[in-house]
């Protein structure tokens, strides 16, 4: 039998064929080398004492085009420079494009909200900011390292936040059909992570992907059963796979026929977003319902996102 390939070569062979021309592969490839800033979210509440502190510090307060709450990474400053609000806990650094599947699950007060694999926490960090008072939000991860994290991420920002640590396809049994709103950020195969860390790159094989998608038909599966009839779950990876996206959500799809149903989700207007890839990753279903991010075409980190309905 022979061996599957492995490494630099072998990522590279199989996300080359993803792409219609080697012109854009190689700009997909260009895009996953740039070292981003991150950005800096807020909450309102914190937005007039910031903007003072940075205006002090001489410090262009600019948000970005298509969320008012989060601020660019000022240009003069070197990535990793502590800036003025940190230690306030004033922002939370993060990718721009992580906002979006909070935007697609559109928590509202009183509903019962989870956040099936939350760690590093700042999705849960932002639903919390949007439940306010009503506390509803439960932030689970398996490791108690993470978690230990994202308890500190919580208190620092004063966040009310219930932190569970079971793995997610279990969660239904503790609460059967009990949210209003799930939102899975899948573990998933990050290329910019891998493309960037030559150590998992020189592992990488096509092997990894078989699994991981594997592993996300089951974490929908099992949180599926954790979810109210007529309520919404958010599924999202920061993968560039078809295997991991657009396969996962037919499969899923197949598996709950009559029962789940895609949502509509596009992106903000300012935000390049592209449909989902049609054909043998998604069959039987409309992949314009579904929305990826590229790195070089939207200048953000990889972001896919479906929104499924579970019927009442």
């Amino acid at each position: 039998m022979a061996q599957k390939k492995t490494g630099k070569l072998a990522f590279e062979e199989y996300y080359k064929a993803l792409f219609a021309t080697d012109s854009e592969y190689s700009d997909f490839i260009s895009a996953l080398r740039i070292n981003r800033p991150p950005n800096l979210r807020f909450d309102p509440k914190n937005e007039e004492k910031l903007r003072e502190l940075w205006e002090a510090a001489g410090l262009p307060f600019k948000t970005v085009s298509w969320y008012p709450y989060m601020l660019e990474w000022p240009t003069q400053v070197a990535i990793g420079t502590q800036l003025p609000g940190f230690a306030e806990h004033l922002f939370y650094p993060m990718s721009a494009s992580s906002l979006l599947p909070v935007l697609a699950l559109d928590p509202q007060k009183n509903e019962y909200v989870l956040d099936a694999c939350a760690a590093p926490g700042g999705k849960a960090l932002l639903i919390a900011e949007i439940l306010g008072e009503s506390h509803t939000l439960i932030a689970n991860d398996l490791s108690r390292a993470r978690r230990d994290r994202m308890k500190h991420v919580f208190s620092d920002y004063d966040a009310k936040v219930g932190v569970w640590g079971m793995k997610a396809e279990l969660i239904c049994k503790k609460a059967p059909e009990a949210f209003d709103k799930i939102l899975l950020d899948a573990p998933c195969s990050s290329e910019a992570h891998i493309y960037n860390t030559p150590a998992e790159l020189e592992k990488w094989s096509i092997n990894r992907v078989i699994g991981l998608k594997k592993r996300q038909v089951g974490l929908l599966s099992g949180l599926w059963h954790a979810l109210k009839p007529g309520g919404t779950l958010v599924y999202s990876t920061c993968a560039v796979t078809p295997e991991e996206d657009e396969w996962v959500v037919g499969k899923f799809l197949k598996k709950r026929k009559g029962e789940a149903t895609l949502v509509p989700f596009t992106t903000p207007q300012q935000v390049p977003g592209n449909p989902g890839i049609p054909g043998e990753y998604a069959v039987e279903y409309d992949t314009s319902l579904v929305r990826r991010v590229l790195p070089h075409t939207s200048g953000l980190d990889p972001m896919f996102v479906a929104v499924f309905k579970k019927a009442l």
